[in-house]
């Protein structure tokens, strides 16, 4: 594993274990945790050298980039859209929503177990 991967795959491994005690509580606080890696993966992957990703960011844009989810989400499309086969972008900014609902106004909101 690459050193850089570590520090999302902790806080996504973290989300996962909290699934395996299932209530209202661990479901909340998994798809917080398990949101916050992929957000955190999708800035650690934007922001590293050019030399790994082959990516073209200047740390300009990329300070603006990082300020919102939105914005990460459309620096995927622009600049890794040829790796990004399987994955649904708008779904991805759905789920974040979702999050910033539990984590910012989550008093008595929880996520539902799907049966």
């Amino acid at each position: 594993m690459q050193p850089w991967v570590t520090g999302p795959a902790e806080i996504l491994e973290h989300g996962l274990s909290l699934l395996q005690s299932d209530n209202d509580k661990n479901r909340r606080l998994a798809m917080i945790a398990i949101d916050n890696s992929v957000e955190l993966a999708i800035k650690t992957y934007l922001g590293l050298p050019r030399r790994i990703t082959g990516l073209s960011i200047t740390r300009k844009e990329y300070s603006e980039i990082a300020e919102s989810f939105p914005r990460l989400l459309d620096a995927l499309e622009k600049h890794c859209g040829d790796k990004l086969e399987g994955l649904d972008l708008g779904e991805i900014e759905w789920y974040h929503r979702i999050r910033n609902q539990l984590y910012h106004q989550g008093n008595g909101l929880t996520v539902e177990k799907e049966i």
